[in-house]
């Protein structure tokens, strides 16, 4: 399979990296808009655009025109609207998939996969902190929470997120904020998530609490941990069981296989369109309620 990837930055060519380890990948085409190309130099008919978040929308409706296959990195656009546009652009033979590439993560599947072991859930926390990246036209409820929220839906399923209450600083120059934090409900379970380019070092954890036993995945210790019998004749037992799962992924090679076996079996894509308006729905719910307080 031929393939052409727009964008050749920070993230373009860690795509690259993992293209290059897949068999059925026979060609690579490298479109850097830096270096002065666009998208009609594009040569082949499956292309991964790893632009900036603001410019998804009018490429991708250019390329749907071209009758491409495409994988856009998340968001695939920045609303609903402009999803829905794409949608709706979609011709039976195309492929359109979205990297929200945590659902790719096999840490994620076994988080999943261990949520009857914890009982009814009740909460999740979410942190996704960072010292950058910094992005020019978005804020970090664009930039991160989109991973977020395809997790939550993925563990939940998709609800409209209720009651929802926010916070957000903006230290920079930038239009939109530079740290948030958001409190809501997702089918009755309330939900926290905090999202920062301005923090000391990186962290990416969950913690879900249930009403039997706890879950804590940290995504750079690639670990999930189990606490379970937390509670010992009706009271809180300071000496659970934990159980700690170390388990290697690699998400953006997987994500990558996905995206060129939906297109040789004509295969919907675990986050194809329909995926990412979900997404897009709750963004914009989180995106409004500043506008609201």
């Amino acid at each position: 399979m031929q393939v052409s990837l727009v964008g050749a930055g920070y993230w373009g060519s860690k795509l690259k990296t993992e293209l290059e380890t897949i068999p059925s990948v026979s060609e690579i085409e490298i479109i850097d808009i830096k270096e002065g190309k666009d998208l009609k130099d594009i040569k082949y008919d499956n292309v991964i655009l790893a632009t900036p978040a603001w410019d998804h929308y009018v490429q991708t409706m250019e390329l749907l025109d071209r009758g491409k296959n495409l994988y856009v990195e998340k968001p695939l656009a920045l609303t609903t609207r402009e999803c829905l546009d794409i949608k709706n652009k979609i011709k039976d033979y195309q492929t359109v998939m979205v990297g929200h590439i945590f659902l790719y993560n096999d840490r994620v599947k076994k988080l999943k996969e261990l949520l009857p072991h914890i009982g009814k859930i009740q909460h999740i926390e979410s942190n996704r902190l960072n010292w950058g990246r910094y992005q020019k036209k978005i804020g970090t409820l664009h930039s991160l929470a989109p991973h977020d929220v395809s997790i939550i839906h993925y563990l939940l399923g998709y609800h409209e997120f209720e009651n929802i209450i926010c916070i957000g600083d903006n230290f920079s120059d930038n239009s939109q904020n530079d740290r948030e934090e958001y409190s809501f409900l997702c089918d009755d379970v309330s939900v926290k998530l905090n999202l920062s380019w301005y923090y000391p070092e990186k962290v990416r954890t969950m913690s879900i609490t249930g009403e039997n036993g706890l879950l804590f995945w940290d995504e750079e210790a690639k670990t999930i941990k189990l606490t379970t019998d937390i509670w010992q004749d009706g009271r809180m037992n300071y000496e659970p069981t934990i159980k700690t799962f170390n388990i290697e992924s690699n998400p953006l090679r997987n994500e990558l296989k996905e995206f060129v076996e939906c297109i040789t079996s004509k295969r919907t894509p675990l986050t194809g369109v329909d995926n990412a308006v979900e997404v897009a729905k709750n963004l914009d719910l989180l995106f409004e309620s500043f506008s609201h307080q």
